[in-house]
């Protein structure tokens, strides 16, 4: 029993850099639908184009996020860690899709700088040890570690290396990414 808002509907299509646009209309209830080109979709910035730059541009809002740990740092009697995986650690949300971007480093940039911060140290040190110590993931390793449960909790989906042959070798278990085209 679900009713569509017409004012908050619109529609994205999803193109390649080559491709050029061609104009659809669709209509619904006799009124057309605006196309766009980037949408707020279960709270995932998608453009038409799946390169996730809008998405990943929280750069603003992290900024924000350094700037108030470090201004609230002296006052407050919760651990840092806390106020750092409440405020910060969120940006995480659907790193299955947009970690492998090649504009996620600039996140992973203002992940060590809050680091520095919760930690004390200097703009020019070393994160690679205070990660440790403080059990923090890295970008890079929640990204892994995503896609690690992912594979894990859809196994169904993905064929091994016994699927394709019956010889007991020790790679049979291995499993395999088909590609599609």
């Amino acid at each position: 029993m679900l009713s569509l808002n017409l004012t908050k509907t619109h529609f994205i299509r999803f193109v390649t850099k080559n491709n050029t646009h061609n104009e659809i209309n669709i209509k619904y209830d006799n009124k057309i639908l605006p196309a766009t080109n980037i949408t707020k979709f279960l709270g995932l910035t998608v453009n038409c184009l799946l390169t996730w730059t809008n998405h990943i541009d929280l750069t603003k809002k992290l900024s924000k996020t350094c700037y108030l740990i470090r201004n609230i740092k002296p006052y407050l009697s919760v651990p840092l860690k806390m106020v750092y995986h409440s405020l910060f650690h969120s940006m995480s949300y659907g790193i299955l899709f947009w970690g492998n971007s090649p504009h996620s480093p600039i996140i992973f940039k203002m992940e060590k700088r809050v680091l520095r911060i919760l930690v004390g140290v200097g703009y020019r040190d070393s994160c690679r040890e205070l990660f440790k110590e403080q059990k923090i993931l890295t970008l890079t390793s929640q990204y892994i570690f995503s896609l690690l449960l992912f594979v894990i909790q859809n196994k169904a989906h993905f064929a091994s290396n016994s699927s394709f042959h019956n010889i007991n070798t020790r790679k049979k278990i291995i499993y395999i990414c088909l590609t599609h085209h």
